[in-house]
């Protein structure tokens, strides 16, 4: 889940849905049926971000999954998004297609689609509560409290979209994750009340790139698909906050979307659709030329609260919170008794958004 950033309204809706943080994941609904995971293949063609003409993502195996509520569990009705994903010797690539009716209004992002990726980084992170640190509940933080990196989580392309054209590709930014041109911010949360920009570390900036347009009747309330295209570097030069990715390693995944027909007023915060039945995160299998995909948290103690390094063969490896980033309290202070793993090897993918 993602709530707005230091926003008092937001503050009080959080508190007012804090008893929907306490239930267990096993609250998803009995219909409900995920993908365990999404093969990432390499391409030396990769596709042109335009969302228009998708034709070169033909060949390219379709994964398709339910949406539902990110604390109803209720099914998204309008159909199950379909993931593609494909990467080259440097960018990773995504293409989302999402069923539903079409909405835009250049003034109010709440009745604009909206769509976001999280990847998980920090050992304990979990889907549920976007990343889930019980230190972070019921809190409305500029910073991450301390002792919160192992829940650490890397939010990619979380994009509203009322400041931008169909079919248009709208790159990154430098200097900070807040994208002002096209509002598809790239962040950094420890749970829902807890999200700040990509500002910290030696390079701090918006690595994604994206276009999205509409397949079918694109007048308001008509039928179709929201198709979104999006892309990063495969390794950014904040590793403290981002997500590095490795060819040859499975890290975990999710992807949220909000349906601006869900409301007459659009979009709600609470509102939102996720994949992984409201629980779980899916693989994201980065399959090497030998088809090969290494889980990156495969051998993570989950009682005591640590990784240990797989070897060399592009496995983690954990590091001490010197590597954390650093800054307004830094986002991970005092967390000196714990572990991170880092994104500089390749951390796990996990996603669960409030906009």
């Amino acid at each position: 889940m993602i709530l707005p950033k230091t926003n008092s309204a937001a503050f009080a809706l959080a508190l007012s849905i804090s008893a929907f943080k306490t239930l267990p994941a096993t609250m998803a609904e009995d219909s409900c049926t995920s993908i365990e995971y999404i093969t990432c293949v390499p391409t030396t063609s990769p596709p042109t971000l335009d969302a228009t003409d998708i034709s070169d993502w033909e060949g390219v195996e379709v994964f398709e999954t339910p949406l539902t509520g990110a604390l109803t569990s209720a099914m998204y009705t309008a159909g199950n998004v379909k993931i593609q994903c494909v990467y080259d010797a440097t960018d990773i690539y995504f293409l989302y297609q999402i069923p539903g009716k079409y909405m835009f209004d250049a003034a109010d992002n709440h009745l604009c689609a909206s769509v976001a990726s999280m990847f998980q980084m920090g050992p304990k992170a979990t889907l549920f509560n976007m990343g889930g640190c019980p230190l972070s509940e019921a809190m409305n933080c500029d910073t991450v409290p301390e002792g919160c990196a192992p829940y650490a989580v890397d939010i990619g392309a979380h994009w509203e979209l009322k400041t931008t054209e169909r079919g248009v590709m709208y790159g990154p930014n430098e200097g900070s994750g807040d994208d002002p041109i096209a509002n598809k911010d790239d962040e950094f949360a420890v749970g829902p009340w807890c999200r700040v920009d990509d500002n910290f570390g030696a390079s701090p900036g918006n690595e994604w790139s994206g276009a999205w347009d509409f397949s079918g009747n694109a007048t308001d309330g008509g039928e179709g698909y929201y198709i979104f295209e999006t892309s990063r570097p495969l390794t950014t030069p904040s590793p403290e906050t981002d997500v590095q990715l490795t060819p040859g390693t499975e890290v975990n995944f999710g992807v949220g979307f909000w349906d601006p027909s869900e409301t007459v007023a659009g979009w709600t915060d609470a509102g939102h659709f996720v994949t992984g039945c409201s629980e779980d995160w899916i693989g994201l299998r980065l399959v090497d030329e030998n088809g090969d995909a290494t889980p990156v948290f495969d051998d993570y103690d989950d009682v005591g609260g640590e990784v240990e390094a797989s070897g060399s063969d592009g496995g983690m490896e954990t590091v001490t919170p010197a590597s954390a980033p650093s800054g307004a309290t830094s986002i991970v202070a005092g967390a000196a008794s714990t572990t991170f793993v880092a994104a500089a090897v390749a951390a796990s993918v996990v996603f669960q958004i409030i906009v």
